[in-house]
């Protein structure tokens, strides 16, 4: 019998080796894009809780970018899978309490069993009790999943758990450019052959990451519960160099859409977002890559999507809309009011009343964004928009709302308001 202490070949250890420039492993490690490589960024609806009117050129004192909320220190993995635990066996066919590792032991290049995949959850589960944030569940097809699909379907569960709309899915230009930068382990760039757009301060919309690890999950845990700075061990995060230095928890901020600390990626509440996502094996390390552009018009075509991904969740997983009614559309001292309601929707995290000059809902106005936390009721609410020289006592406006949750999207019906 051949035993080990329980932090012998540590991923931890590993990794303040390598960062002062020591040897290779397979260590979760990561990093987000460089300030001084990319070109300024911004979120796609820059905003804070509660209502805001965008239209035309906005006032940039107005705008503030929405911080998410990061954990006050790095949470320590539990069970912990960066350690062998205890090992016991013969050289060369041990048994160790981490099921992640190989029987060596060694550290996989890649796994995706399913051993590795429920003690990686069950430390990501954990971190998440600590954040008060719902249990990650995953789709029975997971290990079905291409790495790729995989690393979009635990983003998407990382926004949806905190009342983000879902990434729309994969892009094939976001795809190849992420799969070239997994290759050079490097952090990928706007993607050529997709139109990127610009948010409400004309800055373009993207951001993203590169990491590496032994399974999707555990990158995922490295960047989004422990990409802080870490004290005297450090950090996997290689521009998280102080605990006050603004790369820290930029990974995750950025994968969930606004690291205003750092540079604003495509913002919290984007609704047409895609994603890319690149897979590599270099030099016996896993590398991923994951990319994410606000489109410029409408969102393209995606060749896997989160809404296909949904039947695969526990049926309600993430509440859908039944229906959405506005109810009224009135003038009050040159304001338009709008009266809708909701039902059969859980969560629902944005409302957007989308308010038009003239009829039909044919040229666009003036548009309210509502971002709500779960704990609000939102199935009925009063919106009232107000600008003296847009709504003119007399005149025909229409208006529309939208309704977004993790599950999906619905638009109600066209509400007209005629001449008084």
């Amino acid at each position: 019998m051949d035993e080990r202490a329980s932090d012998q070949s540590s991923p931890a250890r590993w990794l303040r080796g390598r960062l002062l420039g020591g040897v290779a492993s397979l260590a979760p490690l990561s990093r987000h894009f460089s300030t001084l490589a990319r070109v300024a960024l911004s979120a796609a609806l820059i905003t804070s809780i509660g209502l805001l009117l965008t239209s035309g050129t906005p006032t940039p004192s107005r705008l503030t970018m929405e911080a998410p909320g990061n954990p006050a220190t790095n949470i320590s993995p539990n069970p912990d899978f960066l350690t062998l635990g205890d090992c016991t066996g013969t050289t060369g066919s041990e048994n160790c309490a981490n099921p992640c590792v190989n029987a060596s032991p060694t550290w996989p290049t890649f796994t995706n069993a399913p051993a590795c995949t429920a003690y990686v959850l069950a430390a990501i589960n954990n971190a998440r009790a600590l954040e008060s944030v719902a249990p990650m569940v995953l789709p029975t097809n997971w290990a079905s999943l291409s790495v790729p699909e995989q690393l979009l379907v635990v983003t998407d569960l990382e926004r949806v758990a905190r009342g983000y709309p879902p990434y729309l899915g994969l892009n094939s230009a976001l795809d190849r450019e992420t799969t070239t930068a997994a290759m050079h382990e490097s952090d990928p760039a706007l993607a050529p052959g997709f139109a990127a757009g610009y948010d409400t301060l004309g800055m373009t919309g993207w951001g993203g990451s590169w990491s590496a690890g032994f399974s999707v999950l555990a990158g995922d845990y490295m960047m989004f519960y422990a990409d802080g700075w870490g004290g005297a061990l450090g950090t996997s995060n290689v521009a998280c160099l102080s605990s006050g230095s603004p790369g820290c928890w930029a990974h995750r901020d950025e994968l969930l859409g606004s690291a205003p600390h750092f540079n604003d990626g495509v913002g919290l509440w984007c609704v047409t977002c895609e994603m890319g996502a690149g897979y590599a094996v270099v030099h016996g390390v896993s590398s991923f890559t994951q990319l994410i552009e606000l489109p410029a018009g409408n969102p393209p075509a995606t060749v896997f999507s989160w809404k296909n991904e949904l039947p695969y969740f526990a049926a309600g997983a993430f509440g859908s809309v039944k229906s959405v009614a506005l109810a009224r559309v009135s003038f009050v001292t040159s304001s338009l009011r709008v009266v809708w309601s909701v039902a059969g929707v859980q969560d629902a995290s944005l409302a957007v009343i989308d308010t038009f000059a003239g009829g039909a809902c044919a040229r666009i106005g003036r548009v309210a964004s509502f971002h709500y936390v779960a704990t609000f009721n939102i199935r009925r609410s009063t919106v009232t928009i107000s600008h003296a020289r847009y709504f003119a006592p007399g005149a025909r406006y229409s208006a529309v709302v939208r309704i977004y949750t993790p599950g999906g999207s619905l638009t109600s019906n066209c509400v007209e308001l005629g001449r008084d």
